[in-house]
């Protein structure tokens, strides 16, 4: 039996589509991001660049930002 595992390419779609679909960063949050396997711990807030956005970090040693003005997904 194979066994899928998410990516961190997986998860960036699934926020675009949820994006797409009209979902705000709260709603991505708790519909797609929380309960994902990748995902260590809540969304922490940074600064990079001057800009504010919120990163969620993963498991692989990355993140997923999201850029509080521009609302745009980040995958640093």
């Amino acid at each position: 039996m194979l066994i899928s595992v998410p990516t961190k390419a997986d998860l960036v779609q699934r926020c675009r589509a949820g994006q797409a679909a009209g979902m705000d960063f709260p709603t991505l949050w708790h519909e797609v991001l929380k309960a994902d396997p990748l995902v260590i711990g809540p969304p922490v807030q940074t600064v990079r660049d001057g800009c504010i956005r919120m990163e969620v970090r993963l498991i692989s040693g990355g993140a997923i930002a999201f850029d509080s003005d521009t609302k745009e997904i980040l995958a640093d």
